[in-house]
């Protein structure tokens, strides 16, 4: 009389995603690809994003088709949103965001990363801050561009993948810990992962000469297992990160230099950045925010108020059509 072998639900991580397909990663198994069962699709219907790299799922495998049974609670998520009801989840679980800032070619502006910022705050997750390509630049630059936001109270690396500066403090950064991979196209995400894991597991490009902006090399987000439990999710160049999932008092409270002022508040777990509201109130004092972050700021909230604002560029794109 044969027995059969029940199949039993093991632990994953989702490691990629391929429209209805899933990479499934676990230390055991390595990677397997996957399906949802068939309730969980009614499940993935009713959300843009149920199943992201990063979450941790229950999958079963029969006859030599694994199937996602369950997906677990999520200790964490990374979301950006530039419309209503468009809101994007990023990523799920991770221990850290590296928000890699390129100091030229691209330059990364300070607006893109104080908008990562807001979100990675919202997330409740640690930031990371690193600045690449530092010998493109002189020592002066990568020192003041550094300071603003160490100043703040942020970890900040600088580091170079053509002279391995900052490489070793990165790597011990990294080491046991699962971080996610942010910032502008060409700011040397796939470098980066390449030298870390001491061959090419990304692909890289240059930059384009007619734009001056990153070409796209990174087409999905991808799981990555290193050496000394690194583990990275390398993810696509994002040109711009919205933030309209973030209130008010979010972008607010994402500034260090003002959130000190929100203990002051009268009401607890207030946030409603209203006319008292002691964060927007310590605006005017100078010695607490510097022009060039208060800019920033005034910027982030001006999306808010105006998300489909029509910048004089496109104005006369429009104009331009017959």
């Amino acid at each position: 009389m044969s027995t059969s072998t029940i199949p039993v639900k093991e632990f994953f991580t989702i490691a990629r995603v391929f429209g209805a397909f899933y990479d499934l990663y676990s230390l055991e198994r390595g990677r397997v690809r996957a399906v949802l069962r068939g309730r969980l699709r009614n499940f993935a219907a009713k959300e843009r994003h149920p199943f992201v790299v990063g979450d941790r799922v229950q999958a079963m495998e029969s006859g030599g088709e694994w199937a996602i049974e369950e997906r677990l609670p999520r200790k964490n998520e990374l979301l950006r949103k530039s419309k209503e009801g468009d809101a994007q989840v990023l990523c799920a679980n991770v221990d850290q965001v590296a928000v890699l800032a390129s100091l030229k070619n691209p330059e990364t502006k300070d607006g893109f990363l104080d908008r990562c910022l807001a979100a990675v705050h919202l997330a409740g997750v640690i930031p990371l801050i690193v600045f690449t390509k530092s010998d493109l630049v002189d020592q002066e630059t990568v020192a003041h561009r550094a300071s603003v936001y160490q100043n703040l109270g942020y970890e900040v690396l600088t580091v170079s993948c053509q002279t391995g500066q900052g490489l070793d403090e990165l790597h011990s950064r990294f080491s046991s810990k699962t971080t996610y991979l942010v910032g502008n196209s060409g700011v040397g995400k796939s470098s980066l992962v390449n030298v870390l894991s001491d061959r090419e597991l990304q692909k890289t490009s240059q930059i384009s000469l007619s734009t001056k902006k990153g070409k796209h090399t990174t087409t999905n987000s991808n799981f990555l297992v290193l050496d000394n439990n690194i583990i990275l999710i390398d993810s696509p160049g994002i040109k711009e990160w919205g933030i309209l999932h973030l209130s008010k008092g979010e972008i607010l409270d994402s500034f260090p230099e003002l959130r000190k002022h929100k203990e002051l508040c009268d009401i607890s777990d207030c946030c409603d950045a209203g006319p008292g509201c002691k964060m927007l109130l310590s605006l005017n004092q100078e010695a607490d925010i510097t022009i060039e972050r208060k800019k920033s700021l005034e910027s982030m909230l001006a999306s808010l108020e105006n998300p489909f604002r029509i910048t004089r560029r496109d104005h006369l794109k429009n104009e331009s059509k017959p």
